[in-house]
């Protein structure tokens, strides 16, 4: 807080303007000097960092690169090596830095013409427990929102999962749900929605969006034609109707360990698998919430 803005300043703890310098303190992790004042009224001390974000950290100069790294698909025990300090400090940095990039979304607002939004999945510890991640970008490659929720286990793991962990509930529908309604209250000026050609959304975005046109779209045409053709030069010029949504899918499994295919860092527990892709959120829309 500087000198011309301390005039302003009203004592913390009971509200005064009353009040006098108390000396300086040492902020190691940042070199400076803060200062101090104590409240003439109430008698207690603050200083001008006692209502900042970051009040009570000791080491504020991390918080920037742990941003930067775990948006960038390192772990978060990689971070804490990489930058030589205690896996718990990465820890509740990042349990910091995520519900303050997720806060600062909600209040953000596009405008945007198209909205493509579909589901990825990822696993919570264990291939028996595998995640819905419901997400939505425009044209611009913006993510404007991001559910993750829990689905059943599939396949040849069905019975294992359920023998193991008992029934898991689908949250497949009201994760989608949640996500259409929050595009709808923070997105202007929608001309067009698109998605794949998952029957489930057709009657979701009729009842949240009635006047705004529908398409919906397959992958499946052709399928063994483009399969042939994966490594030739013509397959890069074939159409993809939703290439701002599947690329950012792409970039999403690059970026954020947790997402990664074929890796042994998995989420523990869903909602920090969320307050990561927030904070990727947060990387890619440019968002300054520090």
């Amino acid at each position: 807080m500087s000198q011309l803005s301390i005039k302003h300043f009203r004592c913390p703890h009971c509200g005064e303007k009353n009040f006098s310098k108390r000396g300086y303190f040492y902020k190691k992790s940042t070199t400076t000097y803060i200062p101090r004042y104590q409240c003439l009224a109430c008698k207690k001390s603050f200083s001008t960092r006692t209502l900042s974000p970051t009040f009570g950290q000791k080491r504020v100069d991390l918080n920037v690169q742990i941003f930067k790294l775990a948006t960038s698909g390192i772990a978060l025990r990689e971070i804490a090596r990489l930058l030589n300090c205690n896996y718990k400090t990465v820890y509740y940095k990042f349990k910091w830095l995520g519900p303050r990039a997720k806060e600062f979304h909600k209040n953000q607002h596009f405008n945007s013409k198209e909205v493509f939004f579909d589901e990825m999945e990822s696993i919570e510890h264990t291939k028996l427990k595998p995640l819905t991640i419901a997400l939505a970008v425009n044209e611009h490659y913006q993510l404007l929102g991001v559910q993750v929720g829990s689905i059943p286990a599939k396949g040849h793991l069905a019975n294992i999962a359920y023998r193991k962990y008992g029934y898991r509930a689908n949250e497949s529908s009201d994760k989608i749900n949640e996500l259409l309604l929050s595009i709808r209250s923070k997105v202007e000026s929608i001309q067009e929605i698109k998605s794949d050609a998952k029957p489930l959304y057709k009657n979701l975005v009729k009842n949240i969006f009635p006047n705004v046109p529908y398409k919906q779209f397959t992958s499946r045409d052709n399928k063994e034609k483009r399969r042939e053709q994966k490594y030739l030069s013509s397959e890069k010029r074939i159409h993809d109707p939703l290439f701002p949504l599947n690329h950012t899918c792409a970039v999403l499994r690059d970026h954020i360990k947790r997402l990664a295919r074929k890796s042994w860092c998995t989420s523990k527990i869903k909602e920090h698998l969320e307050l990561n892709i927030y904070l990727y959120i947060a990387k890619l829309n440019q968002y300054r919430f520090m």
